[in-house]
């Protein structure tokens, strides 16, 4: 959390533009927002491992994990780094309601993200930017959408058999080695691969999941339940 806030003070940005998510310098960089979410996953097994034999009540389980889990929410939307912050959000609910069992959770905190994005949406100038590039992207082509409509060109030249390796064009896509790597994929192994891509997403998922229902201890299986909803969350942003 700490390496985090020091991004808004000595954050930096690779490109040279854009949100300074980075800390370094001499050509190396690192996102502490990046480790922090594994770690948030292995904090929040521990603590309800070890919090949920005592029987508490729910609200006293939850408080501490609130507290923390909203400064690391606060700080990354100070950032300017709405995605991670989704993804926070979505780890700490699907990690309470595996420890808690408890669907008031999952409801709460689907009613709070659209209210968060409904408020964003009005309030926050990058967050209404982002919601009308992703619902209008041929309204700006070339400025604010032009990462999203070069994406769609390159899926639609994919078509469903795709380019062939190494014939697309990904360098005509902005952050085509993170961002957007699902469209240079679809671009070069087209339908066929993406639905590939997808499947193999499935499997790991699927079997983390049952690596957690067979762990031995709460913990752990915490931890494998936690694991494989980042990897699933992660693809799905991307995607």
């Amino acid at each position: 959390l700490g390496l985090t806030a020091f991004t808004l003070l000595f954050g930096t940005n690779p490109s040279g533009f854009g949100p300074r998510l980075w800390l370094g310098a001499g050509g190396s960089y690192f996102q502490p927002s990046e480790p922090l979410k594994l770690i948030l996953i292995v904090y929040l097994a521990a603590y309800f491992s070890d919090k949920l034999p005592y029987r508490l009540r729910t609200i006293h389980i939850l408080f501490p994990t609130m507290v923390l889990g909203g400064m690391a929410i606060l700080l990354l939307i100070a950032q300017r780094d709405l995605g991670t912050a989704s993804i926070f959000l979505a780890l700490y609910t699907i990690i309470a309601y595996l420890a808690t069992n408890r669907k008031s959770i999952v409801l709460i905190s689907v009613l709070g993200m659209i209210f968060v994005g409904i408020a964003g949406y009005y309030f926050v100038g990058i967050v209404q930017v982002r919601i009308e590039t992703w619902l209008y992207p041929w309204s700006d082509p070339q400025g604010g959408s032009y990462q999203v409509v070069q994406s769609l060109i390159a899926m639609a030249n994919g078509g469903v058999e795709g380019r062939g390796p190494g014939l697309g064009s990904p360098g005509l896509i902005p952050v085509a080695i993170s961002d957007f790597a699902y469209a240079t994929i679809a671009e070069e192994t087209g339908l066929f691969g993406t639905l590939g891509l997808l499947a193999l997403f499935g499997i790991l998922l699927t079997r983390g999941l049952r690596i957690a229902l067979r762990a031995p201890d709460l913990f752990k299986r915490l931890l494998a339940g936690g694991i494989s909803a980042y990897f699933g969350i992660q693809a799905i942003l991307i995607v």
